[in-house]
């Protein structure tokens, strides 16, 4: 047995699934939905009518794997018309996959003697969680508990509790606005934010964030005169941008452990941070204001793009010089180093 210490957000215990009430897309289509084996023999052996419809709705490769059969339209043949899981209303929360329990949640980030549980902004409700009932900071919840396995070794332990004593410092530091000068006013090129833009992995068929990407991409030359009107006339809005980058700070500094370099997680704060102020600018301009189910709405758009494709993570992290369009990790004079260095 070992001890750790689990954190988590504030909010994590008040996240439910909405369904169709608040959801504005659904997690339930336009994915591969594997089904865990254990849950697979439970609906293999559920008696009624309703197991007749689990059996009906999974199958099983040539590789011998379980999935959960996807409909012509693209959803979950467990899906209602309503966005609501059939099994979930049948049987119960227990009887769901195990990747239907897990997404938007991420458990058991590890670092060490550190596990990080976590929900993403890619989720539309976790976005409204996190800007409508969480509070004005973002705020924690740590526990110590005791699991199997063995125990870190004192150099690794040393090298967690320092990395987690940096990275708190960093959330309060961008909540307390110690760092506003990289968040308003230090920017990368336009060229920059283009190529990122242009090199992203887009998800197809997530209506209405597709619109409002591309509407994103065709502002970023129109975007310094925007965001002088956008602050001056939604004052609120600094406040969220500070709450989100520490989001940001939180979720991307424990990499580090597996990275072994500060500079890119580092650099995602920032320019993620500026990513989605882009998203911001791109609904205020449409709309002519903008309120907190914006940010919401803006903060789930950016998740669902940048934050659930490894390969959009990773340009996040990216050290870009501009001139060549290469990568250098360690170019000194990088545009970058104002975020490293302000």
């Amino acid at each position: 047995m070992t001890r750790i210490t689990r954190e988590r957000p504030s909010y994590y215990p008040r996240f439910q699934c909405t369904g169709n009430t608040t959801c504005i897309d659904n997690c339930c289509h336009a994915w591969v939905l594997p089904l865990d084996k254990k849950t697979a023999d439970y609906y293999m052996n559920y008696k009624g009518e309703f197991g007749d419809t689990m059996r009906s709705n999974i199958f099983k490769d040539e590789k011998g794997d379980w999935f959960i059969k996807i409909g012509d339209d693209g959803r979950c043949k467990f899906l209602t018309e309503d966005k609501l899981c059939t099994v979930r209303l049948n049987v119960g929360e227990s009887a769901q996959a195990k990747i239907c329990d897990i997404y938007p949640r991420e458990r058991d980030i590890m670092a060490g003697h550190y596990r990080q549980d976590r929900l993403l902004l890619a989720c539309s409700e976790v976005a409204r969680l996190f800007y409508n009932d969480a509070g004005e900071r973002l705020e924690f919840i740590k526990t110590v508990e005791e699991i199997e396995g063995n125990e870190p070794s004192p150099e690794l332990r040393e090298r967690t509790d320092m990395l987690i004593a940096f990275r708190d410092g960093i959330v309060e530091g961008l909540q307390a606005g110690a760092f506003d000068s990289s968040l308003f006013e230090v920017y990368e090129s336009a060229e920059t934010f283009e190529g990122i833009f242009e090199d992203a992995y887009y998800f197809e068929g997530h209506e209405p964030t597709e619109t409002i990407i591309n509407k994103t991409r065709q502002l970023v030359r129109e975007a310094d005169p925007l965001r002088k009107q956008f602050y001056s006339q939604i004052p609120e809005a600094r406040k969220w941008m500070r709450k989100t980058a520490a989001y940001f700070a939180h979720r991307q500094l424990l990499d580090t452990i597996q990275d072994g370099s500060i500079d890119g997680p580092l650099i995602s704060i920032f320019r993620s941070t500026h990513i989605l102020e882009l998203i911001c600018l791109a609904v205020f301009k449409d709309k002519g204001d903008f309120t907190v189910d914006d940010m919401a709405f803006c903060a789930y758009t950016f998740g669902l793009t940048f934050e659930i494709s490894m390969h959009n993570v990773n340009l996040m992290k990216e050290v870009r010089n501009t001139a060549k369009d290469e990568y250098y990790p360690d170019n000194e004079n990088s545009e970058m180093r104002p975020y490293l260095y302000p």
